[in-house]
């Protein structure tokens, strides 16, 4: 991304040592500001092993980690320092009341290894690693989460593209309220949430490769986003909006479970939804959705391939599925439903081709009678589900099972006359 820059700074040159031991903090440091001084450009991480607490990446210029590089940060907490900037980034928060909660302003939330906070035309590249090292922090989320690895807060032109992510002590990416940045051929394996963005315009995921213990690509708040090309391996989610977006395309991923890495909190592997949008599941998260395309995903071996749940301060323009192929999926049919009022406007679901396994239970279908929403622990159909939506569109899809199952295939509710289908 800046082959073309004519400054090119070895942080050899600046006395790092790359034996896995050294703290190479203050050379570091030196050598991306003396780079920004002079314009802009590439500070460069021949192999070895470089230990180093935070950095602070600066505007034009791009860390490249070459092949055998590793940029490991330290094993010493006290070498993280917490977020510093003036942005309001209050909107984005969640968990409140919980062992949850994160907020920008948090000091211990915020530590990260890498900040990018104010900067525009920069970012890493190169076929390296950077290593979380899995720094643990009783006085962070949940009493055990560390820094993040790379946290971005008001940044615009930003690129991230090659390199592998491993062992993060929190999300691989953080970023808050960031513009045109691009995550392009990044693998990215343990750790929390892989690549979670609160508040995003003009953001492009292109193949990348995800094995996370949290969600694998979470946040809201996007506008213009797009995710293609990537392979997503979660102990939760693979895809996880809790707030609401407007313009997100999602094509040609494979999704799947179970994960290869357990969930750090409760050491599950199963896999949750291929895709879920709940804004407000962690939060107040008013707004409306709109214009969400999915096509040609596949998701295997998850709970269920697209849950959407809007909150009552949450409303939808439109939602299309296109080519979307399912299957092994556990236990939960595919759904668009608020449980209060909120309205979905349109959804078209289209070449989908759905396969669940089966529940063994004659009785199963009795049992929902009568029973509210809180207590259902599946959806009284096995295919699909629809709740408060104005206009829904089937075509050219099939729903199947494995094994038994004895409830119907698909249910509307408070779903609007025009509907069409063609199952």
């Amino acid at each position: 991304m800046t082959s073309l820059l004519a400054i090119i700074f070895s942080i050899l040159s600046f006395g790092a040592v790359g034996d896995g031991k050294t703290d190479n903090t203050q050379a570091i440091t030196q050598a991306i500001t003396q780079c920004a001084q002079q314009g802009g450009g590439t500070v460069v991480f021949p192999a070895g092993t470089y230990v180093t607490g935070t950095l602070h990446l600066q505007s034009g210029v791009t860390l490249r980690l070459e092949e055998g590089a590793v940029l490991m940060g330290s094993a010493d907490l006290q070498r993280y320092q917490p977020l510093r900037t003036t942005l309001d980034l209050s909107r984005y928060e969640s968990g409140r009341g919980t062992v949850n909660y994160n907020s920008a302003t948090d000091p211990e939330w915020s530590r990260a290894l890498i900040f990018c906070v104010g900067i525009d035309y920069a970012g890493i590249e190169g076929p390296g690693t950077i290593d979380g090292a899995d720094v643990r922090n009783p006085k962070g989320e949940e009493g055990m989460r560390g820094p993040h690895t790379v946290l971005m807060a008001g940044c615009r032109d930003m690129r991230f593209e090659g390199f592998t992510v491993r062992r993060s002590a929190n999300y691989a990416f953080l970023a808050y309220q960031i513009d045109r940045t691009t995550f392009r051929g990044l693998t990215i394996t343990g750790g929390w949430d892989g690549i979670h963005i609160r508040g995003g315009k003009h953001i492009t995921l292109d193949r990348c490769i995800m094995h996370t213990g949290d969600d694998a690509i979470a946040g809201g708040y996007w506008e213009r986003a797009t995710i293609s090309h990537c392979t997503l391996n979660s102990s939760c989610n693979g895809i996880r909006m809790i707030m609401p977006s407007t313009r997100v395309e999602v094509s040609d991923c494979d999704i799947y479970g179970p994960g290869q890495h357990p969930h750090i909190t409760s050491g599950k592997t199963s896999s949750d939804a291929a895709i879920n949008i709940e804004p407000g599941a962690w939060g107040e998260a008013p707004g409306r959705l709109d214009k969400i395309v999915i096509r040609r995903v596949r998701a295997t071996q998850v709970l269920t391939p697209l849950s959407v749940t809007l909150g009552e301060d949450n409303s939808c323009g439109s939602i299309l599925v296109e080519d979307l192929v399912a299957r092994d999926i556990t236990r939960m049919a595919l759904s668009v439903k608020s449980w209060g009022t909120a309205v979905t406007d349109r959804v078209t679901i289209r070449r989908a081709d759905l396969q669940f396994r089966g529940i063994d239970d004659p009785n199963l279908p009795q049992w929902f009678k009568e029973r509210p929403f809180s207590e259902w622990p599946v959806f009284p159909c096995y295919g699909m589900y629809f709740r408060n939506v104005g206009k829904l569109k089937i075509k050219d899809t099939h729903t199947s099972f494995t094994g038994k199952d004895y409830r119907k295939a698909i249910i509307l509710d408070h779903v609007g006359k025009d509907t069409y289908k063609e199952m």
